[in-house]
């Protein structure tokens, strides 16, 4: 990924400053010589996602309700890193036994992808891996404002799902779509 900042930044401040939500305004200068005195940026230490797979090849998928778009949506394991976290396969296992009660042994938690989300106005930056022969070893452990409900469900399944329009999150779809290729899946006949 390029790592060139062409715009230059005159003055900054955070003008939002919660424990879920930051927001930076700057007053950046283009290469031109046009100043914008307010782009704002959402801050954040970005999210790792989890696609996990069964020992017998079932994805194991959440429905959770999302007050953002007010529905229930289904999505694989998601959640933001911690401030104590600096590897992101830390929150990748925090994750996926917080939201589901499943666990993966470390060597069985694969990278898929790193995205970006957003990159017009937020940091964040995404960690994707796929998790191996995921088992049920306890219980959830979820945020008061989560409600989640597991799911089982078969690669073809998951397709459906996709095609049809329920399983919609952004960035979860590249991230399916990758997860079923590396699993032998999908092939492409180019």
């Amino acid at each position: 990924m390029a790592q060139e900042r062409p715009w230059k930044v005159l003055s900054a401040q955070r003008i939002v400053d919660t424990p879920f939500l930051r927001v930076r305004r700057e007053e950046v200068q283009l290469p031109g010589g046009t100043i914008i005195p307010d782009y704002h940026i959402i801050e954040n230490r970005g999210w790792v996602g989890i696609v996990p797979i069964t020992a017998d090849g079932l994805f194991l998928i959440n429905k959770q309700y999302k007050h953002g778009i007010g529905l229930e949506v289904l999505e694989f394991p998601a959640g933001g890193i911690d401030e104590n976290e600096e590897d992101p396969r830390t929150t990748a296992h925090r994750e996926l036994m917080e939201e589901t009660g499943y666990s993966v042994e470390a060597g069985n938690l694969e990278f898929l992808a790193h995205m970006l989300a957003n990159p017009t106005g937020a940091e964040t930056r995404i960690w994707w891996y796929i998790a191996h022969n995921v088992r049920k070893t306890g219980e959830q452990h979820l945020d008061p404002a989560e409600v989640i409900e597991n799911r089982l469900i078969t690669p073809r399944e998951l397709l459906e799902l996709i095609h049809t329009g329920e399983f919609a999150v952004q960035g979860q779809i590249p991230a399916a779509y990758m997860a079923l290729e590396r699993l032998g899946f999908l092939t492409h006949n180019f």
